[in-house]
């Protein structure tokens, strides 16, 4: 076997601590001794690389761990490892098709978003944005001063939602197990419960905030890009079946807290 140039053999390492046979050429790539053949010195590393894999999927994933438990979670990790070696040189990337993986492999015939089921890929999905909302470009770095409600007086003025935010529909509400996970207590499955949410930074703190109907609306309307905030109330009206005045008014009232929490910034 001709020595790979190093593309070649990295692809082939990957292909054998990720694969369940010896591949072909093991012998020439790899020094045996007489205390561990090829085969078992490849297995050993393999066994400890995804290990280190699945540490970091746990620390990734506490809610989702928590609720699981460890050895369910480690069957999660083990085939969505399997199924998507990671390819990516950080491995923040690792965890990013996790919620997806989960959903794709629930049990046929379970899919109402009320089944338990469902729970694993919703606490992945609220598990991975808050680390991404960590690493994100955040609002603590704002020039100005934060959005005042006298926008809403302002015609034309423009609103955006930070990148450091991520709108989640969960099927449970989030808060009692964030608080059960905070504290290292027992976890219970949530009760089945729609609930809008906000996974934002502010001050450097990650939050979940549970959010109405139309709020949840007015901040998709409003776009990373940013929008007109009268039009993306026109656009939560619309959507949840509330008269636009109504909205602006309410808006008017909740607009500083959003600022405060992060949930909006200035365009």
């Amino acid at each position: 076997m001709a020595e790979p140039d190093l593309p070649v053999l990295q692809r082939w390492m990957q292909g054998a601590i990720l694969g369940r046979v010896a591949p072909p050429g093991l012998e020439a790539l790899i020094v045996g001794d007489d205390r561990l053949s090829a085969t078992q010195r490849l297995t050993l590393y393999a066994r400890g690389y995804r290990a280190r894999l699945a540490e970091c999927l746990a620390a990734e994933f506490p809610c989702l761990k928590a609720l699981a438990g460890e050895q369910v979670f480690q069957l999660f990790a083990a085939s969505y490892i399997e199924s998507q070696p990671p390819s990516d040189p950080s491995l923040y990337a690792l965890g990013a098709g996790f919620a997806d993986f989960l959903e794709a492999t629930r049990p046929p015939g379970d899919r109402g978003p009320d089944a338990l089921s469902a729970l694993p890929a919703d606490l992945a999905r609220l598990d991975r944005a808050r680390a991404e909302v960590q690493r994100a470009v955040g609002v603590e770095r704002r020039p100005g001063p934060p959005p005042a409600a006298d926008l809403l007086l302002t015609p034309g003025a423009r609103l955006r939602r930070p990148d450091s935010v991520r709108l989640l529909n969960l099927g449970f509400d989030p808060a009692p197990l964030l608080a059960a996970v905070d504290r290292g207590g027992p976890i219970e499955p949530p009760e089945p419960c729609p609930t809008p949410v906000a996974v934002a930074r502010s001050h450097y703190r990650v939050a979940v905030h549970r959010l109405t109907p139309w709020r949840f609306a007015w901040l998709e309307a409003l776009g990373e890009a940013g929008d007109d905030v009268h039009v993306a109330a026109a656009q939560a009206a619309r959507a949840t079946g509330r008269e636009t005045g109504a909205v602006i008014a309410d808006l008017a009232l909740w607009l500083p807290l959003a600022a405060e929490h992060g949930l909006v910034d200035g365009v």
